[in-house]
């Protein structure tokens, strides 16, 4: 009985400082005009870490030590922020004023630490969730399309390529895509699969662009630009949240050659997150997307005028197979020995020179798949050892069947890679490792598969018997003629008489020859990959600002290794993978002087990279001036220097008969290839030879081992934000590149140093190889944005930029591909109406026509004007909204890039619950 008393009398002793330990503060946030619930709110005690955000009901919950009264500050992007103090107990019923955020955004990429975007020292462009749910685009990616300064290739309807000042192709190597920290590029390419793999539509936070050279704290891929993207945190972003979105597209079938007819889009997102308790949080995400997708259909001859009825030679951009092209000149011969009596028609031919005759390509429907789809799926968990202190693993898997242009197009079906990553992070610093497991799936390279279709049902010639595709066509030719036929009249009649059995695209036959070829890896003559290169990545970085008070300083280590394993089908890794380290360190210094008007920063990087003798070391410094109250003059200077890639260096994929797209690297050129042996000469002087039999035509050309690239940037800008409603920002830049790598067209006779080797493609190899150019380049340009509040939740934005290469080397093929200008508008109402309910918004975008070149072919890529809009209604009460629109809404078909598809209009309407 004693005991039982002693036991209650220290339980009522405790009892206060039990309360007082377990003080619970909760509440609920509204929108003061609309009354509906404000999630995601940061919800902070003043001068304490403890805290919440509120969940997707509006509500936060969470305990102190603290006794009351105590003050509580609340903010969110978009409102005003608040303080308030509770002085007891109970249930707090809050409301938020909205504000204008323009000139607001906070951003971190810029210098690694968190900086309003107004007074960043380099120019960046950001997106966040909120422009993402007003957008027209359903896909956040295409947002970038109308960023200042950014330029996009897209290769099909999954597979968009990003980059910024000009340098824009499909499978840029020197632009960096991070996601959550990690860099998500395939290991084996080098490069982003577009948004195959990364964040899924209802997951991202936000996106921030870096424009320009950016490897001081990036490392050596961000030559020509960054993009940083940032997952939801689910101890912020809570509940669950669906979007379905189901629209149309190939609305007008043989509009610009268009061959599909009204075609479903489908598009379902899902994502649920919740906090458990105070220290453990999760998210799922999952995101299915498929359509038809965008086919490339240019049918514009490379080999000169005329279509496939006027020239015998025709090679049509998005033909494939018709680069088997064969001079049929000694075919005549062989047919004026047999016959003499052809001599009247024959011998006039012969004295005309050449006869070259392409054989009959296939278009691109109905021999690569019209089948868009991309599957993603994230599981990340977070636990907060002390409310400081997180550790967090994660996972993200991606599966996509998609098109690429590069050296011809790709058909990447069944393409994945996963990411997975664990991390502990803490107000002063991070530890994080992941790894990227990439697999090919059952990827197509349409070129050569389609050339080896052609030889698979009839061989252009078959010395055993003396048949094939080009006697039976020069016999043919023949007789028409002798039958008085005109030359083109009876070219034609020869094809039709040579394709004799020629199976169409799509038949049985067809795809049975199709998978046979491309089920044979390429070191084994067909035209698979087998890449399944892996990648490993390590880094740490600590913030010194709290310890050293005087400046802030940030330092990383990063280690890298790529473990290059294609089986011999990507890279010289027959034998076994092949093995490339990067070792990295940076630091970034800004210290505040002049009463804290001028922001002065240096940041430096030590890149080492194994398959390259010395080290590089990167350096950037800036200066952010404060002229006036929300007005800055930024300057950078950065000197960067970027290791070719892992492509750029070992690269060696067949692309085409006897073709390759090769790496610079020693290890090829002379290893594998034998250039000291037998040497290399200029693919423009191959033909010349061709044409006139001339060896003194032949011109050969000096490669030598790749090495790093390095470029000189400058940089001056201007932000201001106007009476809180105008916001500019207007920069110029000026760039020197040295050892610039671009590509160079040549060509070998492996094994034999006769030029008579040349006139017979059996016997010679031609390679599209990345060298370093001799002859500086410049590049230089400006842009200018302007964002203007309107009030009552109207936005409108213009942004222009222009970008110009200067002493462009015509021996490189250098990928600067952009327009000298371009423009973009952005009209919009995030909330309009009676209670806000409707809301819209609409774009437009101008591209005048520009030169475009790519590995298999240069062109034109006709001017462009494109609007895209939406209009939204809110249902508050379910928490859901409804959004009617359309992309490219005139179905104006138009291109971006070089045997790219051409994009026409996608109309929709969206479904989405509970995302915020």
């Amino acid at each position: 009985m004693l005991r039982s008393i002693i036991i209650g009398l220290v339980c009522l002793l405790l009892l206060p400082y039990s309360a007082l330990a377990q003080t619970v503060l909760s509440g609920n946030v509204r929108n003061s005009v609309t009354k509906e619930v404000v999630p995601v709110v940061s919800v902070t005690m003043k001068e304490a870490p403890n805290g919440d955000y509120t969940n997707d009901q509006g509500n936060f919950k969470f305990s102190t030590r603290k006794s009351y009264p105590v003050t509580l500050i609340l903010s969110s992007v978009g409102f005003e922020t608040k303080e308030i103090i509770i002085s007891g107990p109970g249930f707090q019923r809050i409301e938020l004023s909205p504000a204008s955020v323009l000139g607001k955004e906070v951003v971190v990429s810029a210098s690694r630490f968190v900086q309003k975007k107004i007074e960043s020292p380099v120019t960046i462009e950001r997106i966040s969730t909120k422009d993402i749910i007003n957008s027209p685009q359903p896909s956040y990616y295409n947002m970038l399309q109308g960023l200042k300064g950014v330029d996009v290739t897209t290769s099909s309807l999954l597979f968009t390529t990003v980059t910024t000042r000009g340098f824009n192709t499909s499978g840029n190597t020197n632009f960096t895509q991070i996601v959550d920290g990690m860099d998500n590029q395939a290991p084996g390419l080098n490069f982003p699969i577009g948004a195959i793999i990364g964040l899924t539509e209802l997951d991202v936070d936000n996106l921030e662009v870096l424009s320009g050279a950016s490897s001081a704290l990036y490392g050596s891929r961000g030559l020509n630009g960054t993009m940083v993207m940032t997952g939801k945190d689910p101890f912020k972003y809570q509940g669950l949240s669906a979007q379905i979105t189901q629209g149309i597209n190939h609305v007008s079938k043989g509009k610009a050659n268009d061959p599909l007819g009204p075609s479903p889009y489908y598009d379902w997102t899902v994502r649920w997150a919740k906090k458990v308790n105070d220290r453990f949080a999760f998210k799922i995400n999952v995101q299915y997307t498929q359509a038809k997708d965008w086919m490339a259909n240019d049918t514009t001859n490379t080999n000169g005028p005329g279509g496939p009825l006027q020239d015998p030679n025709y090679n049509g951009v998005n033909i494939y197979g018709s680069k088997t092209s064969v001079d049929i000149n000694p075919f005549l011969e062989g047919a004026l020995q047999q016959v003499p009596e052809l001599a009247p028609i024959i011998n006039p031919l012969l004295a005309e020179g050449n006869h070259n005759v392409a054989r009959t390509g296939y278009p691109e429907y109905g021999y690569l798949s019209s089948d868009a789809k991309m599957f993603k799926a994230n599981v990340e968990l977070r636990y907060k050892i002390r409310p400081k202190l997180e550790a967090i693993l994660s996972g993200t898997y991606g599966q996509g069947d998609a098109v690429y242009s590069n050296d011809t197009r790709y058909a990447l079906n069944g393409f994945h890679l996963g990411q997975y990553r664990a991390e502990v992070k803490a107000e002063h610093w991070f530890v994080r490792a992941y790894t990227s497991r990439e697999n090919s799936g059952h990827t197509i390279i349409a070129m050569p598969t389609a050339q080896l279709i052609n030889e698979a049902w009839k061989p252009s010639y078959d010395g055993n018997t003396g048949d094939g595709w080009y006697p039976q066509y020069t016999s043919a030719l023949l007789e028409a003629m002798s039958q008085g036929k005109s030359y083109q009249d009876a070219s034609n009649l020869a094809r039709t008489f040579a394709d004799q059995g020629r199976p169409d695209a799509g038949s049985a036959q067809f795809l049975r020859l199709k998978d046979s070829i491309s089920n044979i890896p390429t070191s084994k003559g067909g035209t698979l990959f087998t890449d399944r290169s892996r990648l490993f990545n390590a880094e740490a970085q600590y913030n010194f600002t709290h310890l050293i008070k005087f400046a802030e300083l940030i330092a990383g280590l990063n280690y890298r290794l790529y473990r290059l394993d294609s089986k011999g089908t990507l890279f010289p890794d027959n034998d076994s993978p092949i093995d490339v380290a990067e070792y990295s360190a940076y630091a970034h210094l800004t210290k505040k002087v002049i009463h804290e008007k001028l922001s002065l920063a240096a940041a430096f990087r030590y890149d080492k990279n194994t398959l390259f003798a010395k080290p590089r070391i990167t350096s950037r410094v800036s200066a952010v001036l404060e002229v006036n109250k929300e007005s800055f003059i930024r300057f950078s200077y950065q000197n960067a220097y970027s290791f070719p890639s892992n492509i750029q260096s070992l690269q060696s994929t067949p692309v085409d008969y006897n073709s390759f797209a090769s790496g610079g690297s020693d290890r090829l050129l002379n290893g594998v290839y034998h250039f000291d042996q037998y040497p290399a000469y200029t693919l423009a002087s191959v033909d010349s030879f061709k044409r006139t039999k001339n060896p003194a035509d032949l011109k050969q050309f000096a490669l030598s081992d790749i090495k790093p690239q390095s470029v000189d940037a400058f940089e001056l800008g201007y932000s201001s934000l106007i009476a809180g409603r105008v916001l500019i920002d207007v920069l110029g830049y000026y760039s020197t590149w040295k050892n610039f790598i671009g590509y160079v067209n040549v060509a070998n006779t492996p094994g034999s140093k006769d030029p008579n080797d040349f006139l017979d493609h059996s016997k010679y190899i031609q390679y599209n190889i990345a060298y370093n150019g001799a002859e500086k380049v410049n590049t230089y340009g400006y842009a200018a944005s302007v964002s203007v509040d309107l009030s009552h939740h109207f936005l409108a934005k213009v942004n222009f930029s222009s970008d110009f290469l200067k002493n462009r080397n015509n021996s490189q093929v250098n990928n600067f591909n952009t327009p000298n200008y371009k423009f973009n508008i952005d009209f919009g109402n995030t909330g309009f109406g009676k209670k806000e309910h409707f809301s819209f918004n609409t774009t437009f975008r101008y591209r005048p026509a520009y030169f475009y070149q790519i590995g298999f072919g240069s062109g034109t890529v006709p001017a462009s004007a494109v609007i895209d809009a939406q209009v939204s209604y809110r249902l508050l009460q379910a928490h859901s909204t409804i959004k009617l629109g359309g992309v490219n809404l005139t179905n104006t078909y138009y291109r971006n890039g070089f045997g790219s598809p051409a994009i026409g209009g996608m109309y929709y309407v969206t479904f989405a619950y509970n995302v915020f």
